[in-house]
């Protein structure tokens, strides 16, 4: 009884149980910060409370203890080592069903795999059994942990990446929104004189022509035409191009109409590719 006694008035920090659960907390935050390096900001706007804030680093640090001596295990491994018929064995009538078998078992182990463009089954069939399978990944699982994979991560489709490049740089366009975390945006530019811009440079641009108008509305946009040619197979040229058309409207109330072709040029630098210069309805360079 002593031993119990004397062990509770070594945790108790304060006799207010919040006090001395946001004292435990600055204690965990410590013991993070000294063992992985982790940081934790001290604005007090977004305070969480104590009880909250103390369940949130406790599964921080379960996580890192599980992370630190982890090892690697093949995806198929992981699943159980389930029996599957080889891509090139497989009918051509069950290839689908057969697909769809591989993507609830993926998914009852809680991995994911997204495909983002569209292909024929056994091109996915002959992924999943031939690369995915032999691919090494973490072995941890945690409660409402899963890991995802994209196809096009192992197989680039450099259409939809510069299709989803120009949907990017056209939503953040229409929202007034670029800056220094718009990944679409090459650094530096280049433009047709040979001028060389700083990505930073380019959006200060892009903000002095956004200044001038309140809001953007009835935003419309058609991509017509994506191409692009690779030099080898981490660099490249490419560009999208359409027809885009949007209201502006001035602080007095005026609003103006652009409209007309859109054209972005983008360069492939070991995989990804960005946007090094454009013409777009409404702005001079």
């Amino acid at each position: 009884m002593e031993e119990n006694d004397k062990q509770d008035n070594e945790e108790r920090f304060s006799d207010d149980p919040k006090e001395n659960l946001r004292i435990e907390n600055e204690i965990l935050k410590l013991k993070m910060q000294a063992e992985s390096g982790g940081y934790f900001s001290e604005n007090s706007n977004t305070e969480l409370p104590p009880e909250i804030e103390n369940e949130f680093l406790r599964h921080v640090q379960q996580f890192e203890n599980a992370w630190k001596d982890v090892k690697q295990v093949k995806v198929y491994d992981t699943i159980g080592k389930p029996d599957f018929t080889k891509a090139d064995e497989l009918p051509s009538p069950e290839i689908e069903n057969e697909l769809k078998k591989l993507f609830t078992l993926l998914n009852k182990h809680n991995i994911n795999l997204d495909v983002l463009g569209r292909y024929e089954p056994i091109i996915i069939y002959r992924f999943i059994t031939e690369e995915l399978f032999q691919h090494e990944t973490d072995d941890m699982q945690m409660p409402g942990m899963t890991k995802n994979f994209i196809y096009e991560e192992f197989h680039p489709n450099h259409t939809i990446d510069i299709g989803e490049k120009t949907k990017y740089f056209l939503g953040h366009w229409f929202e007034k929104n670029f800056n220094e975390y718009s990944w679409e945006l090459n650094d530096p530019f280049i433009l047709f004189n040979g001028t060389v811009l700083s990505k930073q440079e380019v959006i200060n641009k892009m903000n002095n022509f956004f200044d001038s108008y309140t809001l953007f509305c009835e935003c419309k946009y058609a991509i017509a035409d994506i191409s692009f040619q690779l030099s080898d197979e981490e660099k490249g040229m490419g560009h999208a191009e359409g027809a885009v058309s949007y209201k502006a409207e001035m602080e007095n109330g005026e609003v103006v109409t652009f409209e007309g072709p859109f054209k972005l040029y983008m360069s492939n630098e070991y995989g990804s590719w960005g946007i090094f210069y454009f013409i777009f309805p409404g702005f001079a360079w």
